[in-house]
C-alpha cells in the first residue's frame, strides 16, 4: 500500500487542530441547502416555470438557478468526499490496518443511509445523506487505490454522466410537471402528513430517490472528486495551492454561471424551447453544476487563508456550524418544513421564492447563534456525536 499513502509531511494535522476551510465551507453550503430545500415548498423547484410570478420573485427564482439549483448539492458532495479521503489518511498515519477503516466506513454509510431514510421519511423526500451513504458503500473502496485508479474512475463517471444526466432530463421535461426535476434533486411534490397516501408516497419513495440521485445527477462522480481533492490535501492548506485553487475558483463559477442561463431564462419565461431542447438545457445545468461545486468549495478556501490569521466573531460562528453539519443540515431542515410545509405552519403557501429565500436564511442564521455558543460552551453536536458512538462505540474525535 505503500504507493498511494502520502509521505509523513503531506498528513493531516494532530487532532486537536481544526482545519478552517473545510469547516467554513461546510458552513456556508448549509445555508445554500436550506436555501435549495426551502424552494420546493413554494413550488419554485429546479424547472418550474415562475413566468407569472411577481417580479421579486421571478428574480429570486432566476437567481436561485444560477447559483443554488444543483451547486450546493455538488459543492456538499465534493466535501463529503474529502472528508472521507481525509479520515482515512488520517487512520492509516495511526497505524490503523486498512480492513479496520473498511470496517468502520461501511458502518458509517449503513447509519447514513438510516440517518438519511428517517429524515426522508419524517421531512424532506429529497434528502441527500441516504444518497451519501450508498456512495460510500459503492465506491468506497477508491479510498483504497492508487491515485491513478481514482483518476481513471471520475473519468469513467464523467462519461457515464455525460449520457445519463441529459437522457433523465429530457425524459422528465418530456414528461411534464408530475416528473418534473426539482432543486438539489427533491421531490418535485412533497407528500404531506394527513393522509395514509401521503405516508405511504413517503414510504415507497425511500429506496427510489438514492438510486434516482445516484443516476439522474453526477454523485459518484462529485464524491470521486473529492477523493482527489482529499488527496492532494487542496483544503488542508490552501495557501500552498493558492493559484489551482484560483483557476478552479474563476473556470468552475464561471462555467457554472454560463451553463446555468439558459434554464434561468426558461424559468423566468424569457426563454420557451421545446420539451426535449428544454431537457437538454436542464441536462446542461445539472452537469456546469459539478464544476459550480468545486468552484464554491475552492472559492471558500481561498477566503480562509486572509481568515484564518485575523478570526472574528462571524467566521467563528461560521467554522462552529461548520464544524455541526450534520446536526444543522437536520435541523435546517426541520425548521424550514415546519415554517413552509402546507400541513404545518404553512407559510410556503402565502410566500414564493422570494420569501422561501429569506426563510432559510433566517433558519440558517437562527443556527448560527445556537452553533456559536455550543462553541463556546465546548458542547459538541448532538447527532455529530450520536453518529461517532454508532461508528465507532465512543465519541468521535475532532474531523477536518
Amino acid at each position: 500500500m505503500s504507493d498511494h499513502r502520502p509521505p509523513p509531511s503531506t498528513l493531516s494535522p494532530p487532532a486537536s487542530t481544526r482545519l478552517l476551510a473545510p469547516d467554513l465551507s461546510r458552513g456556508v453550503m448549509l445555508l445554500l441547502i436550506a436555501m435549495a430545500y426551502a424552494g420546493v415548498y413554494v413550488g419554485a423547484s429546479f424547472g418550474t416555470d415562475v413566468s407569472a410570478q411577481p417580479m421579486l420573485d421571478r428574480a429570486a427564482a432566476f437567481a436561485t438557478t444560477l447559483l443554488l439549483d444543483n451547486r450546493s448539492f455538488p459543492m456538499f458532495a465534493i466535501l463529503f468526499g474529502y472528508g472521507l479521503a481525509w479520515s482515512v489518511s488520517r487512520r492509516r498515519e495511526r497505524g490503523v490496518p486498512d480492513g479496520d477503516i473498511r470496517r468502520r466506513n461501511r458502518r458509517r454509510g449503513l447509519f447514513l443511509l438510516l440517518f438519511g431514510a428517517l429524515h426522508a421519511f419524517l421531512v424532506f423526500p429529497g434528502e441527500i445523506l441516504t444518497s451519501y451513504g450508498l456512495a460510500l458503500l459503492l465506491i468506497g473502496g477508491l479510498l483504497f487505490a492508487p491515485v491513478r485508479t481514482v483518476r481513471r474512475a471520475v473519468v469513467v463517471f464523467a462519461g457515464a454522466y455525460l449520457v445519463l444526466v441529459p437522457l433523465f432530463a429530457v425524459v422528465t421535461a418530456v414528461g411534464g410537471e408530475e416528473f418534473a426535476p426539482t432543486d438539489d434533486a427533491a421531490g418535485s411534490v412533497l407528500p404531506g402528513y394527513v393522509t395514509f397516501v401521503d405516508w405511504f408516497t413517503r414510504l415507497a419513495g425511500l429506496p427510489i430517490t438514492p438510486i434516482f440521485l445516484a443516476l439522474a445527477y453526477p454523485l459518484f462522480l462529485l464524491v470521486a472528486l473529492g477523493f482527489l481533492a482529499g488527496r492532494a490535501r487542496l483544503l488542508d492548506d490552501p495557501a500552498a495551492h493558492r493559484s489551482l485553487l484560483t483557476a478552479i475558483t474563476v473556470g468552475g463559477v464561471t462555467i457554472s454561471v454560463s451553463g446555468a442561463l439558459p434554464s434561468g431564462l426558461i424559468a423566468v419565461g424569457a426563454m420557451s424551447p421545446d420539451p426535449v431542447t428544454e431537457g437538454l438545457l436542464n441536462g446542461l445545468q445539472i452537469l456546469t453544476g459539478v464544476v459550480g461545486g468545486a468552484g464554491y468549495a475552492a472559492l471558500f478556501a481561498l477566503v480562509s487563508v486572509p481568515l484564518e490569521r485575523r478570526r472574528g466573531v462571524l467566521v467563528d460562528a461560521l467554522a462552529a456550524i461548520g464544524k455541526r453539519s450534520l446536526t444543522f443540515y437536520l435541523l435546517n431542515s426541520v425548521l424550514v418544513a415546519l415554517i413552509l410545509h402546507p400541513d404545518l405552519l404553512g407559510l410556503g403557501t402565502r410566500f414564493g421564492p422570494f420569501g422561501a429565500l429569506i426563510t432559510a436564511a433566517l433558519v440558517w442564521g437562527a443556527g448560527l447563534v445556537v452553533a456559536a455558543w455550543m462553541e463556546r460552551t465546548g458542547r459538541p453536536g448532538p447527532l455529530e456525536q450520536m453518529m461517532g458512538r454508532l461508528v465507532d462505540g465512543k465519541q468521535p474525535a475532532e474531523r477536518s
